[in-house]
């Protein structure tokens, strides 16, 4: 029998990022912080090519110019993906909303769009009681492989520069929602073991940057 489907929430505060756990589906608090800690512990790196820049002022916007989008799908083909995104903001706890349904990918409508600077986030699950959901090989990425968001005629390229697995109360907040002058994509979902009251313990968080035509 596979583990029943639940929600998972962060909560963060200027000094300490605290836990609410309320099962399995994935929710991130966007309230990242100036205070949080430059360096989180991390359960296993499977492949990491450049650091990751957290910056806590506004983005600098740089000086040439591109036309961003609002994501409408997601293309991972050495992963067989190829999925509806739908924009979902916060809940009315301030934590990261997921998607309607277990084959489609949540965009956080209020981070920055498909070729923007900033911090693109987009989550997905892992699977539901039926088997396997959108992002269930996310994990098994390879440093290098090709990301693409579209929209229309509208396209984004990412590669992935870093695949890393984190302790849920690990997981790098600031990092992925903070402001950032790099152009990058987040993917997230849950991982290794299932608690049945906690939920599963790990995320594992994919960063991809953009190419640039």
């Amino acid at each position: 029998m596979r583990q029943q489907l639940a929600s998972t929430s962060f909560v963060v505060n200027s000094k300490t990022l605290k836990l609410l756990v309320i099962g399995t589906f994935l929710f991130l608090t966007v309230a990242a912080s100036a205070d949080a800690p430059d360096a989180t512990p991390k359960l296993k790196t499977v492949g990491f090519s450049e650091p990751l820049v957290l910056a806590s002022t506004e983005v600098e916007r740089q000086s040439f110019h591109r036309e961003t989008f609002v994501p409408k799908r997601l293309i991972i083909p050495s992963i067989d993906v190829d999925a509806k995104v739908q924009p979902v903001g916060k809940d009315r706890l301030d934590r990261m909303d997921t998607p309607d349904h277990v084959n489609e990918v949540g965009w956080y409508q209020y981070g920055a769009r498909a070729g923007a600077v900033g911090n693109v986030v987009l989550s997905g699950h892992l699977d539901d009681l039926q088997g396997p959901a959108i992002f269930s090989d996310l994990g098994t990425l390879q440093l290098g492989e090709m990301v693409t968001l579209q929209h229309s005629d509208q396209v984004a390229r990412y590669e992935v520069v870093a695949v890393e697995r984190y302790l849920l109360e690990d997981v790098p907040l600031a990092s992925i929602f903070a402001a950032t002058q790099s152009e990058r994509l987040q993917l997230i979902t849950c991982a290794g073991p299932y608690d049945p009251v906690n939920g599963y313990r790990d995320r594992i968080i994919v960063t991809a940057k953009l190419i640039r035509d």
